[in-house]
């Protein structure tokens, strides 16, 4: 009797551990793109576009990391999502309001010249959209998996008044 309790809470340890490793963090620090950051914000910004959401990440390299936004139908978003430069791969996937697939992006910050995902859209239906941010850091098989940092901001282009 001792030994199942002891194998119970063993398992109980363990699960809530594993649980713990998987929550999505917001809140990291990577000096570079901060100033990337700042950059697309101020550059997006006279252009006419305000910040709705806006967030440094810690995520686990290649996990993915939701994100759910509320957005309204025939409003202009543009979405930037800013990788670690030591990314093997980066993809974003955005899910409609029904959980379909209906935009797929990925970047290869190692091998070409840029971390960055951007692009604009604008929903055909209110609702929560979900975004999948996912970013794979170079790494020999067996080691232990990475945390890397991340940006993503939402901009919606500003309503004249």
């Amino acid at each position: 009797m001792q030994n199942i309790k002891l194998l119970a809470a063993f398992l109980l340890l363990s699960l809530t551990t594993q649980a713990q490793k998987q929550a999505p963090r917001i809140g990291c620090k990577d000096a570079t793109l901060l100033v990337q950051s700042t950059e697309q914000k101020e550059n997006l910004g006279k252009q006419g576009f305000e910040v709705l959401n806006d967030a440094m990440l810690s995520m686990d390299s290649r996990e993915e990391f939701p994100i759910v936004v509320r957005m309204q139908a025939g409003v202009y978003y543009q979405i930037v999502f800013l990788g670690n430069t030591r990314s093997k791969n980066m993809d974003l996937d955005l899910y409609d309001t029904d959980q379909k697939v209906i935009l797929h992006k990925d970047q290869q910050p190692l091998n070409q010249t840029s971390n960055v995902i951007s692009f604009s859209f604008t929903p055909a239906n209110s609702g929560d959209y979900t975004f999948m941010l996912s970013q794979a850091m170079k790494q020999e098989m067996f080691k232990a998996r990475q945390s890397v940092c991340g940006s993503f901001t939402i901009f919606r282009l500003k309503q004249a008044k």
